[in-house]
């Protein structure tokens, strides 16, 4: 969307293209990089619904989100339970809502481990 930058990027006589992080909720330039604080709420919810986002090129599969810490977090099978790869809760105290399905899936196509998460 096109909108007004920051007075540090005057590319075009200050006006620039700019894309919405979803997960900070800021309207970042997409010429300088800066977050743009003065963009209203009502801008970013046009933002959000034409599609002009800020897309994660770092997905990764079977990433799910934790019951315990909310982060979302790449699983792993443990004695044939989901535990988080990166999580906080080191004594496999993770919890995903996943079915057994996809738990079979991780079994075959993701990393599983017999004895625990090994730090890479």
């Amino acid at each position: 969307m096109l909108v007004k930058c920051n007075t540090s990027c005057r590319d075009n006589g200050g006006m620039t293209d700019a894309s919405l992080d979803i997960k900070s909720n800021c309207v970042v330039c997409n010429v300088c990089g800066e977050d743009l604080n003065h963009i209203s709420n009502y801008t970013k919810a046009s933002m959000k619904r034409i599609g002009d986002v800020i897309r994660r090129k770092d997905r990764k599969a079977f990433t799910f989100s934790c019951n315990k810490c909310g982060e979302k977090r790449e699983i792993r099978v443990v004695d044939n339970k989901a535990v988080g790869h990166d999580c906080d809760h080191k004594s496999n105290e993770c919890n995903f809502l996943i079915t057994q399905n996809m738990l079979n899936a991780v079994k075959i196509f993701g990393q599983t481990e017999k004895e625990g998460i090994d730090d890479e």
